[in-house]
């Protein structure tokens, strides 16, 4: 995070804006928590263990919206069968893709 969500200040790796005093302390750490287990879900789909790396693919997309997380997770769903969850998955990147660009 490089901006401050309320103010938008610059941040300087502090848990507490420096200019309006917003604690930032637990959004970096649900953030932080976040990219923990999409580590651990490609460290799980680098060793063939594709449940595993659903349960983390699935954790930190519920942390913290991604588009990383939400394709972690699609890729996951289609590797353990649950074909649903990963097309539902992929439309909505692609529609939100789309609508940036």
């Amino acid at each position: 995070m490089t901006l401050c969500p309320i103010c938008n200040a610059q941040l300087e790796d502090l848990r507490e804006c420096h200019q309006c005093k917003t604690y930032l302390g637990q959004i970096m750490d649900t953030k932080n928590q976040s990219m923990y287990h999409q580590q651990k879900a490609i460290e799980a789909f680098k060793q063939n263990r594709f449940h595993e790396m659903f349960f983390h693919a699935r954790r930190s997309l519920t942390l913290l919206y991604s588009p990383e997380s939400a394709r972690l997770l699609a890729t996951a769903s289609i590797l353990i069968n649950k074909f649903d969850l990963g097309y539902m998955l992929w439309n909505k990147i692609k529609m939100i893709e789309c609508k940036l660009n």
